[in-house]
């Protein structure tokens, strides 16, 4: 069986063990049946000598079965129980069917024979079985070691190519090693190379994170540790300070960029973006703002997301925001430049304008994008095509040109432009690009024209002015010389004209100078030049060889004209002039020359009273040296002390006692002794010395009066002169006060006398010094009334308290009815309005009579005394106390 399973394998071995023993169980069957048939119990009937042999074929059967069964199947026990069984049952059978004792014997017989042979049968199955397994193994045994025997000459055969293999190996292991060694070698010089060059490396590195000024910074999250370097040269902190601020970094993060700061981080620790990127300033150490940019992100989170390292940079960027901040200015300054700008290319051809050239030329920047710079429009440039090509070698050999230029506008209109362009060069020091600076000259040349005009023209009535009669003056004298002709020079001064400006403003002063312009012109059509030479002042330029005559009567018809009334608005006013001649070359050769010899002979004529002309003559120069000479001892005798004050005692009407006295002043001269103030204080006018002087007469005449007051004349009190000049200065208030207080005198005894001509400039300043001064019990008079030409409603606006006639409406008091009717309107209007009247210049009875009956206040004038010494007024004043003297009967 085990051989069949062994070599059948294809077979089940439940199937092959099935069809051994059914092969058993059917030859012992057929051996049983055999047996039975030939044993000599069967019932058969036959021959002797077939009984004789039935026994002995039955022993050999039976003898075979057992042998057959124990060679066949004796191998097999159990194969055997079935050959046995199946052999064994018929003669059983037989047996049992006819009993006997034969049958009975040969059944104990073959009994104890089949036990024999089943006891055999099992021993040869044992022995069967160990020899087949023996056997097996045996087999077994030998493939094995056939196959082994293979096995191992194949594993020779491998082992000795291996050998070989392996010496070859080792061979080439030996020259691996060997290049191995020398490349280890190299390799270790290599690394030590590289080991060296990445110590360089790190130090240069490190020295150029020093010069960048770029910081490392390392923030562990977790501990709240962070690591900085560079930080002292970028914020100039120290690592201990930096340790200190890091948890209180708000205080040095400016104000307006903490937010931004905390933004950004936020974002970026929220994984909102990559990386944490911000731009802003942090206080120095030193005091200032640093800019600083901040590049990092996240290195390390934890299981729930959560940063735990940040790792970034620091770095200085106020250089580059100063730069950007310069590129930005830069940018808005060509975006709003005043003037237009362009920028062109190495070709001259347009790159950019701005929007003032746009809006100057008409021209947008598409408009001009490549073209050439002196090809623009549709207009043909050839007359300037040597100026262009001028203009672009200068600037390709200079780099710089700038010079006037007239182009056209995008609309065909020429205009003037003064162009400045500039070479750019790139780092190659080679030119990149060209900018151009436009700037339109349209009103700059009208107001050079402008300009021209004013700067040789008067403004106000169209005349040539100073300038342009000079330049024509200059150019009358070359001619002359030439020509060896002669000419003269005419200089006008209006007489009166100031107090009419003062009185009526300067809007009428301006058309009243228009008028004497008109009529100048029209009367001097045939001048050379007529020109207005400031203020009231005018010149004539005649060069027709006038002679001396007849430059007389053109004088005398230009006085004429002007002496003829004036109709400006609702007013008629009169005026006067004065001239003065000088003629060439007979009083100059010499610009300069004529013009001062025209101006003395001016002032000459001035002096005569005007309305009249002078020509130049040496008489007239001996004149003005003395002007000078006076005006210079003038000055002179403020700082000597050189004037004194006279009075002149004024008396009331009702009490006939003399109440007040005028302080007039009086120059003692040390050589011309006492000098009239109509020679010095027209001229201590023009020279701006008649405040010096007004201040002296106020200390004086206040320091007398409260010398009088402690002689027991208290009730005396004195009135001194103010002229426009000391109200201008705008210090009478403060001068007056310190006065007051250090000459000791009351307030109350001072008045002060103010001409109509004082109050006309500045009104509404005039009238709040007056009640200043009235405030500190101090009178005002309002001097010389009805010689000016102001507003009646002056007298209601301004405070004044006291009213003075003037001389020269008393001085014909009885002469004219007209004059006294004026006298009564004044006295009229004055008492009307609550105020003193005084009348000056009382010189006779009739004088005296007639202001009595106008119910006059005050009087003084010659008829009770001339202006004298203060000694002589202070025994006029005992006098009168110690007789009761009346001085008007």
């Amino acid at each position: 069986i085990s051989h069949l399973k062994h070599n059948f394998r294809e077979f089940a071995p439940d199937t092959i063990e099935k069809c051994l023993n059914c092969t058993a169980l059917i030859m012992g069957s057929i051996w049983g049946v055999a047996a039975v048939v030939f044993s000599p119990s069967f019932p058969i009937n036959g021959t002797p000598i077939a009984d004789f042999y039935r026994p002995a074929l039955f022993a050999c059967l039976v003898s075979w079965q057992a042998i057959a069964a124990l060679t066949s199947y004796s191998s097999r026990f159990e194969t055997f129980i079935y050959f046995a069984v199946a052999a064994i049952l018929p003669g059983l059978l037989l047996l049992t069917a006819y009993p006997s004792v034969v049958n009975s014997a040969l059944t104990g017989v073959g009994g104890l024979f089949f036990f024999f042979v089943l006891l055999a049968g099992r021993r040869l199955s044992d022995l069967s079985y160990q020899s087949l397994w023996l056997q097996l193994r045996n087999e077994d045994l030998i493939h094995f070691l056939e196959s082994s025997k293979n096995t191992v000459e194949a594993v020779n055969q491998k082992l000795a190519l291996e050998i070989q293999e392996r010496r070859h190996t080792e061979t080439q292991l030996q020259e691996i090693n060997s290049n191995l060694e020398q490349k280890v070698r190299e390799r270790t010089l290599a690394l030590s190379d590289i080991n060296r060059a990445l110590r360089n490396s790190q130090e240069r590195l490190t020295l150029a994170i020093d010069a960048s000024g770029i910081g490392l910074w390392d923030w562990n999250m977790s501990n709240n540790e962070i690591f900085n370097s560079n930080f002292e040269q970028l914020l100039g902190y120290s690592k201990l300070e930096m340790k200190a601020l890091m948890g209180k970094m708000k205080q040095i993060i400016h104000p307006d960029d903490y937010a931004t700061v905390k933004h950004a981080l936020l974002q970026h620790l929220r994984k909102k973006k990559p990386n944490y990127e911000v731009a802003y300033r942090i206080l120095h150490r030193a005091g200032h703002w640093v800019w600083v940019e901040d590049n990092g992100r996240v290195v390390a989170w934890d299981a729930k997301g959560l940063p735990l390292r940040l790792i970034g940079t620091r770095r200085d960027i106020t250089p580059e925001r100063e730069v950007e901040e310069k590129l930005r200015l830069s940018a808005s300054v060509f975006e709003y430049a005043a003037e237009g700008i362009y920028i062109l290319d190495a070709d001259f051809c347009f790159l950019s304008v701005n929007p003032r050239f746009s809006q100057m030329t008409g021209f947008s920047n598409e408009d001009l994008e490549g073209k050439h710079l002196f090809n623009i429009g549709n207009h043909p440039s050839q007359p300037k095509e040597p100026l262009y090509t001028a203009t672009l070698e200068q600037l390709k050999q200079t780099g710089d040109w700038q010079g006037e230029l007239l182009e056209y506008r995008k609309n065909g209109e020429v205009f003037p432009q003064w162009l400045h362009i500039t070479a750019i060069r790139n780092h190659d020091n080679q030119i990149g690009h060209y900018v151009g600076i436009v700037s339109d000259l349209t009103q700059r040349k009208e107001a050079e024209e402008k300009l021209k005009y004013l700067a040789n023209y008067d403004r106000l009535t169209g005349l040539a002015n100073r300038t342009l009669f000079y330049d024509r003056l200059h150019s009358a004298i070359v001619a002359a010389r030439d020509k060896n002709e002669g000419f003269a020079v005419l200089h006008i001064d209006l007489d009166r004209f100031r107090p009419l400006n003062d009185s009526f403003g300067h809007e009428l002063g301006d058309a009243l100078l228009k008028k004497v312009a008109e009529r100048i012109s029209q009367t001097a059509s045939d001048a050379n030049t007529v020109a207005r030479l400031g203020s009231d002042e005018f010149a004539l330029l005649l060069d027709k060889n006038y002679q001396r005559n007849a430059v007389e009567n053109y004088c005398d018809k230009i006085i004429e004209q002007l002496r003829r009334p004036f109709k400006i608005g609702e007013h008629e006013l009169l005026l006067g002039a004065s001239i003065g001649v000088s003629l060439f070359p007979e009083h100059g050769r010499e610009l300069q020359i004529l013009i001062n010899h025209a101006d003395l002979a001016l002032q000459q004529a001035k002096r005569m009273g005007g309305n009249s002309t002078r020509f130049f003559s040496e008489d007239v120069k001996s004149i003005s040296i003395e002007q000078v000479n006076l005006e210079s001892a003038l000055r002179k005798a403020i700082f000597k002390d050189e004037f004194v004050v006279f009075y002149q005692p004024k008396v009331c009407l009702k009490t006939n006692r003399i109440i007040s006295t005028e302080a007039l002043v009086r120059w003692q001269h040390p050589t011309m002794g006492l000098v009239s103030p109509a020679l010095f204080i027209p001229l201590a006018e023009e020279a701006g010395l008649i405040s010096a002087i007004g201040e002296i007469v106020l200390y004086k005449a206040c320091q007398q009066t409260a010398q009088w007051h402690k002689q027991g004349f208290g009730h005396i009190s004195t009135s001194v002169n103010v002229v426009a000049q000391q109200l201008q200065r705008g210090n009478l208030l403060e001068i007056v006060d310190r006065i007051l207080v250090n000459s000791g005198l009351d307030p109350t005894a001072l008045e002060l006398e103010l001409t109509e001509s004082s109050f006309m400039d500045e009104k509404d300043g005039v009238c709040q010094l007056l009640e200043d001064l009235r405030s500190r019990g101090i009178k005002i008079a309002l001097d010389d009334f009805g010689t000016g030409y102001s507003s009646l409603s002056y007298l209601r606006d301004f405070p004044i308290d006291v009213l003075k006639i003037d001389q020269s409406f008393v001085f014909r008091i009885g002469q004219a009815e007209k004059d006294d009717a004026i006298v009564r309107a004044i006295f009229a209007m004055g008492h009307s309005l609550g105020m003193k009247i005084v009348a000056e210049g009382v010189e006779t009875e009739t004088h005296l009579n007639f202001l009595k009956e106008q119910g006059c206040d005050v009087v003084q004038g010659y008829l009770i005394s001339r202006p004298i010494p203060a000694d002589k007024l202070t025994l006029m004043l005992q006098q009168e106390a110690r007789e009761g003297l009346k001085y008007l009967a």
